[in-house]
């Protein structure tokens, strides 16, 4: 069972995400700029992800790591800057950042179920990743 900081710690990570919603809604000036902002907190939230496995493996197994782990960790910071790449559409960026965070939880989940991470790690990466998306949904409208 997560502890109650760990929950308040991944939690406070959709405050940005709240932010930019507040911002493109309610603040018409600022809506642009808070829309980027969002983009690129989402590409900058899977690469924390990646990086998190690949810190995972090292403590796993510091002398001989499993090279597909690593490289699978490495992923999300490659589509994260994928749909960061400028002219990029909106809508195609925020797919792809979709696509990616939902492969990100597939994985940790599994991760969890074979004991290569907490246990507790599956239900905080699944309702951390429903929020954001129950985010990226109500900014999808305004993109």
């Amino acid at each position: 069972m997560p502890s109650r900081a760990i929950w308040l710690i991944s939690l406070s990570g959709l405050m940005p995400f709240v932010t930019c919603l507040a911002l493109v809604y309610g603040v018409p000036a600022y809506a642009d700029a808070a829309k980027t902002v969002f983009l690129v907190y989402s590409a900058l939230t899977l690469t924390f992800l990646g990086g998190a496995r690949w810190g995972a493996e090292l403590v796993r197994s510091p002398d001989r790591p499993h090279l597909p782990r690593l490289v699978l960790s490495a992923v999300p910071s490659v589509l994260g800057m994928f749909a960061l790449v400028p002219h990029t559409a909106p809508r195609t960026a925020v797919g792809l950042l979709l696509l990616s965070s939902a492969g990100q939880l597939l994985w940790d989940v599994q991760g969890s179920r074979a004991g290569l991470l907490p246990a507790w790690n599956a239900r905080v990466r699944t309702v951390m990743t429903v929020l954001g998306t129950a985010c990226t949904a109500a900014m999808w409208p305004a993109l």
